[in-house]
């Protein structure tokens, strides 16, 4: 007689083996598809700034953003964040972001600071020029900001390999008053917040 309880024992397997399927399909999709994070400058303010005839800048830089991570159940988890500021592909100063590592939740914004001191950096001959002119003849000096992030995606214990981002973010304008007062002269303001892109 033909054994009936081992139709219901293969029909089990197969579900069993068919869900696994499945689960592995999306895990694969989930680890190896995720979403880039990206970053979002929303202020720079810019005070002291000067520059002397042997080519160098001084000024304070400080620049606030938002870290996105888009995904909807992966968290990004951040071995080093760099960012540093630029002017006509000219490095000014680079500001790595603390306290590292970290991590960013899924679907979430995280504010991110970076503060720029910058005192008499040597700049290549016509720079600090080209940004006084700037500055005294439109009243705004644009700059730029790279964010450099080696970084990994992780869905609970499971992790993929460190990675590489760089973003760029330009235009970043830089008004000034136009005002003879050098008081009321001193501090320059990003004009609109400014998304990034990767490269």
């Amino acid at each position: 007689m033909p054994n009936h309880r081992i139709e219901p024992l293969y029909l089990a397997a197969a579900v069993t083996g068919y869900t696994f399927v499945v689960f592995a399909s999306a895990f694969s999709w989930i680890a190896f598809m995720p979403q880039l994070p990206t970053f979002q400058v929303t202020s720079v303010t810019v005070t002291s700034l000067t520059t002397n005839t042997r080519s160098q800048l001084t000024a304070m830089f400080n620049v606030e953003g938002v870290l996105n991570n888009p995904n909807y159940v992966i968290s990004i988890w951040y071995k080093s964040l760099n960012i540093s500021l630029w002017f006509n592909h000219h490095i000014i100063s680079s500001y790595p972001v603390e306290p590292l590592p970290f991590s960013t939740g899924p679907e979430t914004l995280t504010p991110v600071r970076a503060r720029f001191p910058v005192l008499n950096a040597n700049l290549p001959t016509g720079v600090a020029k080209e940004i006084a002119a700037q500055r005294r003849f439109d009243g705004w000096v644009e700059f730029f900001i790279t964010l450099e992030a080696l970084y990994r995606f992780k869905f609970g214990a499971v992790g993929t390999n460190v990675r590489v981002l760089t973003l760029f973010c330009y235009p970043l304008q830089i008004a000034f008053p136009l005002s003879d007062d050098v008081k009321n002269n001193d501090t320059g303001r990003l004009v609109t917040t400014s998304n990034c892109y990767a490269v």
